[in-house]
């Protein structure tokens, strides 16, 4: 369902979206404060009449809320200024138009971004399947987690907006990536529960090794069901990154397969970029 919601937009923008997404969507205005419901959302406009710094904190709500799913937030301002701009794309943001931007090039913006990402193939199943039972296990019996998995897509976009990210290298019949990331309340109740610790003894150490070594377990776990096949790989040594809107260096012009798991009402999200070496597509 094409649902977008306006956050905080007055009349004048209410309008003029209208006008150009009525005939393919469904518009529900919101207020900021009022609890988010984005099951069926999807694209959400902000109109930026706060500070910037205001703005950019509701963003960074906002695409928190989206638990990974791939949701466009376009902010809408007065007038284009790249500063503010940067700052509002890295809180979270997908987009930033100008109130006085032509409306037909606004119109095929926003109609592009209400393109879906692309969903797997079957072939695509094959690896992407063994990866999704492994994290589930590993969760299961090195944190007593219960994981279900949610959904998979692709996406051609490195940026993502968790808050700490495990990611190891392949190498071998096949190569890629493959991380794992989370906000930080969810990464320390896992991480406290993988390593005995109490939750309000879990420093940043703590979670970046944590990171670390699960991105690690569930690699060295997939990788053997692969063996004597062509998407077998092996493993680098995990790095971690941290911070809202950080990038991973997945292969250049790779698709990447994002995996989402919930844990409760929490989420984090596996990241998969695997290609067999002298095998077609």
């Amino acid at each position: 369902m094409n649902q977008i919601v306006l956050m905080d937009c007055g009349s004048v923008v209410s309008k003029t979206i209208t006008g150009l997404l009525s005939d393919a969507c469904t518009l529900r205005n919101q207020n900021f404060g009022d609890s988010f419901d984005l099951h069926q959302t999807r694209m959400i406009l902000m109109e930026a009449t706060d500070p910037i710094e205001a703005v950019a904190a509701k963003v960074i709500k906002i695409r928190k809320s989206c638990c990974f799913r791939p949701i466009p937030i376009i902010v809408i301002k007065a007038e284009d200024n790249i500063e503010s701009s940067e700052i509002l794309l890295g809180a979270g943001a997908t987009e930033v138009l100008a109130l006085d931007a032509p409306p037909a090039a606004c119109r095929q913006i926003l109609q592009g971004h209400l393109i879906p990402n692309r969903k797997p193939l079957d072939k695509e199943m094959a690896y992407l399947t063994p990866f999704i039972e492994n994290t589930i296990t590993v969760l299961s019996k090195m944190a007593f987690v219960e994981t279900t998995f949610r959904e998979v897509f692709f996406s051609n976009d490195l940026k993502i907006f968790g808050e700490i990210s495990g990611i190891i290298g392949l190498s071998g019949t096949s190569e890629g990536t493959v991380a794992i990331t989370f906000y930080w309340d969810l990464a320390r109740k896992i991480i406290a529960n993988m390593m005995n610790v109490p939750m309000d003894k879990i420093n940043a150490e703590y979670i970046h090794d944590g990171a670390g070594e699960l991105i690690n377990m569930i690699s060295g776990s997939t990788k053997k069901r692969f063996k004597g096949t062509p998407f077998h790989f092996d493993l680098s040594l995990p790095t971690v990154v941290v911070g809202s809107g950080h990038q991973l260096g997945h292969p250049e012009g790779a698709s990447i397969a994002v995996l989402i798991f919930d844990v409760g009402s929490e989420s984090f999200i596996l990241q998969v970029c695997l290609k067999p070496k002298n095998h077609g597509d």
